[in-house]
């Protein structure tokens, strides 16, 4: 009989809401839900999603489900006041972050005794703000390589654990039955847009993809483009404005905004992304880009930009294609963001439109590429719990010295 595998670590996590459906949402979902079901002792600080006081929760898990304690923000917006005074209540050895750090108080950080962020890198050179907040880690994981490689340029170390989605969930499905489900043509040639509306210039290239439908589309008439995404945003891009402006608003479809933000689950997001010949997501910066795995997941190919951690995440030509960079602009946080060019968009649009309309095996070399690589049963399996095992040794069995617990990286 194999021997009971040491379980005493007791993990604080703060992202989004497991139950959001935000990216981050959806990964602690997937992450969690499997730390739980190999016996470690998780909270969730739910900075997003959750207000007022704490609750214990159903959280989705491969088997059947567990409960997880969820505290929401206090104070701080982005729950770093809740690090240290949940981390007390839980009584938490370690705490992990999933999100940007550098909205993150420096005076909450560094009373942290064990602080790893699982952070998101997207932008080059790394931010100060971020780099100033990182010192205070006890150790670093980042979920890409384009963010490990960023990092250690800027002297800092940390470990890679690369983000996954649930294969099982996210899958092909029958293209015809998905259009009736969301009442599109059968007809079309369909480009599909996930994610949300957050800055202008837009965060999401939307202007630079929707000039690039306009070319396409005079050429394909057949063309058609569907947003999934906040239509008004307060501070976003005017979507249906410029599709006006254009002349092509007539071959735009939309997910209502009420559905889209709080009736969409990752079940109904896959049941999308198979209505969809080809995906979109030719962003200014990613950290990761969920989208982009969960897309080819379901066998659909994607258009992303050169830059960031988006072009490690396709095989070009074969998976998807890569639209290159037109320029660049200095951010705010001092780190430059990439703008991808239409016209180079609207090439990569035309050659996955020319293969999907002959013999290929685009949609086999999708879902082969993710399973084979960005599968969260196994990224779990063979990194996470690994790691979680190795901390628990050290943290568990500290060092003394002068009456301060030491830990070594």
């Amino acid at each position: 009989m194999a021997a009971k595998k040491r379980r005493d670590l007791r993990i604080l996590w703060s992202s989004n809401g497991f139950f959001t459906n935000s990216g981050y949402g959806v990964e602690t979902r997937e992450i969690l839900g499997r730390l739980l079901d190999d016996g470690w002792i998780v909270g969730h600080i739910a900075f997003y999603g959750l207000e007022s006081f704490p609750q214990m929760m159903d959280i989705p898990s491969p088997k059947g489900g567990q409960k997880i304690k969820v505290y929401p923000k206090m104070a701080h917006p982005y729950g770093s006041d809740a690090l240290i005074n949940c981390g007390i209540d839980f009584k938490a050895h370690v705490i992990f972050t999933m999100q940007d750090v550098w909205p993150l108080d420096p005076n909450h950080l560094r009373r942290i005794k064990m602080y790893i962020p699982y952070v998101p890198i997207d932008q080059e050179p790394v931010p100060p703000e971020v780099i100033m907040r990182l010192r205070f880690a006890n150790r670093i994981i980042t979920f890409s390589r384009y963010g490990q490689a960023a990092l250690e340029k800027a002297g800092l170390f940390s470990d890679l654990i690369l983000e996954g989605t649930n294969v099982n969930t996210f899958k092909p499905l029958d293209k015809k039955k998905m259009r009736e489900k969301f009442k599109l043509p059968q007809d079309i040639f369909l480009f599909g847009v996930i994610g949300a509306n957050k800055d202008n210039p837009p965060r999401k290239s939307y202007q630079e993809m929707i000039e690039a439908f306009n070319i396409f589309q005079k050429r394909h008439p057949e063309a058609r483009m569907m947003f999934h995404t906040q239509q008004h945003a307060p501070g976003g891009f005017p979507i249906i404005p410029f599709a006006k402006h254009l002349g092509c608003n007539q071959k735009i479809f939309f997910i209502e905004p009420v559905r889209g933000t709080h009736f969409f689950d990752s079940e109904k997001i896959c049941q999308e992304i198979n209505a969809f010949d080809v995906c979109l997501h030719t962003s200014q910066t990613e950290g990761f880009g969920l989208v982009i795995i969960e897309a080819q997941a379901c066998g659909v190919p994607i258009i992303v930009t050169r830059g960031m951690s988006m072009p490690e995440l396709v095989i070009e030509g074969k998976t998807g294609e890569i639209a290159e960079v037109a320029s660049k602009r200095f951010s705010p946080a001092q780190g430059y963001w990439v703008v991808p060019s239409v016209p180079s968009i609207v090439e990569k649009m035309e050659i996955l439109y020319k293969k999907l309309h002959q013999k290929n095996t685009i949609a086999k070399d999708c879902r082969k590429w993710i399973a084979d690589n960005y599968n969260i049963d196994t990224i779990v399996k063979e990194k996470w719990i690994p790691y979680l095992e190795k901390l628990q040794k050290k943290i568990l069995t500290p060092v003394k010295k002068s009456d301060k617990v030491i830990f070594t990286r």
